[in-house]
């Protein structure tokens, strides 16, 4: 397998597509997420010209990611340690929170299209962006805790708004991997997709909001999906 970290943004009738085709299954190594970070400053610049209808980010092979390499991530932890004395942040994870909590706030909507694993920091891609549909045989979770370590690039506070503080609770300390099924029962996923209908479904969605509603407000993405969902049982 190639080593090439790629990582492409398209763009087709105003809707951006943000593939990830990255080695081993999307794990965030270090050049995986200078690369991510490089590709979220282009988003940025898009945005700022406007005329973006949404975003959809998917896995360009069978898993949308199996998030961060536990080796590269322990031995940064251990260089890039938080002083209680200044109380300042390492620079380097300042920087790779905002790559991931921006998703949240851009003027358009953001769909994680997931299959095969989301899970650690490829589920906190998912959980930031506004909207997650799920295709059948897809696993979540956020196994950090089982490395003695918390999802520190806005999961916990994300997974609590979207699934209840019971739920993200289990999920982010228990460190389970749960099926597509509970992941929709439970509020992480929006829609619950078959098999290879979670990006036909994600652009049904942005048309849906860009016909329907003059902008798009982040504050207001539960009232955007309920309206969604109920147009499609009518």
């Amino acid at each position: 397998m190639s080593d090439t970290i790629n990582i492409e943004l398209t763009e087709e009738n105003g809707v951006l597509s943000f593939v990830m085709n990255a080695p081993s299954n999307n794990i965030m190594s270090a050049a995986f997420l200078e690369k991510f970070e490089a590709v979220m400053d282009e988003v940025a610049e898009k945005a700022a010209k406007g005329g973006i209808k949404g975003m959809i980010i998917r896995g360009g092979g069978r898993h949308f990611s199996v998030g961060a390499d536990v080796d590269a991530l322990s031995d940064r932890s251990q260089k890039e340690s938080y002083s209680d004395e200044d109380g300042i942040l390492p620079a380097s994870h300042v920087r790779q929170k905002a790559r991931f909590t921006f998703l949240r706030d851009l003027p358009f909507p953001v769909i994680s299209v997931i299959t095969g694993f989301c899970i650690g920091s490829g589920s906190e891609i998912a959980v930031n962006s506004h909207y997650r549909i799920i295709e059948k045989n897809a696993r979540v979770g956020q196994p950090e805790s089982t490395f003695g370590i918390l999802p520190a690039l806005g999961g916990v506070a994300r997974n609590i708004e979207i699934c209840g503080m019971k739920n993200a609770y289990e999920l982010v300390m228990t460190g389970e991997m749960i099926p597509a099924e509970k992941a929709y029962e439970i509020g992480y996923a929006d829609i619950f997709a078959e098999k290879k209908q979670g990006v036909p479904e994600a652009l049904s969605l942005i048309e849906y909001i860009s016909e329907n509603y003059e902008t798009f407000s982040p504050a207001r993405f539960r009232e955007y999906i309920a309206a969604y969902k109920k147009s499609r049982e009518a």
